[in-house]
């Protein structure tokens, strides 16, 4: 589980010397910068992780995570009248389209009393490696890294960088959440 940038892809970048550490922690924080932002734009998750999704009511939810392999099983959990938590066990992932949906275990609503009812789903959502995120993720942090690096104070360097960004990444935008 990686970030799509490496630290010496962003020394590259910024054209310094492989060897030269001297701006590492300013280069790590651009790149935790550059991956937020991109997750934030486009609702990709860029390291593999588990998410935790909160909703209310009976029947399917859409989750925001993305991506979700096909193998992962959603924990979905509620807190009863008393208390106590409960998970429900056996509810369905639908990665039919995006957003993901998780279904109740049987038919259309889960067993809840109360349509209001809050409750989680879990899910481990995110690429595994970061070479396995789309290579205009891995563009579009560079771009902003560059633009960190140049313009500090975030003026028309990171203004133009940062349209550059959303070009690269529009196409896998989340458009409806």
């Amino acid at each position: 589980m990686a970030i799509p940038v490496t630290l010496q892809d962003a020394r590259r970048q910024i054209q310094l010397d492989e060897n030269d550490e001297s701006h590492d922690a300013d280069l790590v924080q651009f790149i935790d910068d550059a991956a937020a932002w991109v997750e934030e734009y486009t609702g990709h998750i860029l390291v593999a992780r588990d998410v935790t999704e909160s909703f209310r009511g009976f029947g399917a939810v859409r989750l925001r995570a993305w991506p979700i392999n096909a193998s992962a099983v959603p924990g979905v959990a509620y807190v009863d009248a008393a208390g106590a938590p409960v998970a429900i066990v056996g509810a369905r992932l639908d990665l039919s389209s995006r957003p993901a949906r998780v279904l109740p275990p049987a038919g259309p609503f889960y067993s809840f009393c109360d349509a209001q009812q809050a409750f989680t789903v879990t899910i481990r959502a995110g690429y595994e490696a970061g070479d396995a995120a789309p290579g205009n993720f891995r563009r579009a942090m560079l771009i902003l890294i560059s633009a960190y690096d140049s313009d500090r104070e975030g003026g028309e360097v990171f203004q133009k960088a940062e349209a550059s960004a959303r070009r690269l990444c529009g196409r896998l935008r989340a458009r409806s959440l």
